[in-house]
């Protein structure tokens, strides 16, 4: 059975709960435990945003099965990324309240509002990424809603772990799909960019 559509949603879940469950059976209840799974499932959720970000931007640079797959079910990892940074999200109120400390000495209200303003694009990007809510809001605005929102999104997660690759060297290859996912959009527009001006100029001749 191939692995598509809502299925991927489904599996991601699935997958990122029963983590969640396994390290709590594992380790207990504490703050250990809700830590690393802090941890881990915002590396699920970068990963899986990169692989919404570059989607479109793969495809015009790569016309393979591959790339094709990414782009036809770029709505479902999109949503599969909000689901599992829903999940994050839970694990940091339960840090907050269960073990606050030190963790609410680190907060502040830049952090609060940037982070909030994070979700905000993620819920409303999620709502957003069926044909007949994108249609209420129309092309132009939806255009604008998941460029400004992925950046965004993209720029938050650097500057979470860009720092931490000198002091733990797990975050680098996560740092590295960061900056590998922002060449691949850069280099997709001007891709784009080049060929749109060929037909520009062949059109004029």
């Amino acid at each position: 059975m191939r692995l598509s559509g809502w299925r991927i949603t489904g599996v991601t879940i699935v997958a990122v709960v029963a983590m969640c469950a396994t390290v709590f059976l594992r380790m207990g209840f504490n703050e250990s435990a809700t830590r690393l799974l802090v941890r881990d499932t915002a590396r699920v959720s970068v990963t899986l945003f990169i692989l919404a970000f570059t989607a479109s931007s793969l495809h015009v640079l790569f016309h393979k099965p591959a790339t094709r797959w990414l782009l036809q079910n770029r709505r479902y990892i999109g949503v599969s990324f909000a689901a599992a940074h829903a999940i994050h999200f839970a694990l940091l109120v339960v840090l907050f309240y269960a073990f606050p400390h030190p963790f609410r000495e680190y907060l502040d209200a830049t952090t609060l509002i940037g982070g909030g303003l994070a979700y905000v694009f993620i819920a409303l990007m999620t709502a957003t990424s069926f044909d007949r809510t994108a249609a209420l809001i129309g092309p132009r605005a939806w255009r604008f809603l998941h460029t400004v929102g992925g950046y965004y999104i993209w720029i938050l997660f650097a500057q979470s772990y860009f720092p931490r690759t000198v002091r733990d060297l797990w975050y680098v290859p996560f740092a590295a799909l960061l900056v590998v996912g922002l060449l691949v959009r850069v280099v997709a527009w001007q891709s784009a960019r080049a060929k749109q001006s060929q037909i520009s100029v062949s059109e004029s001749v």
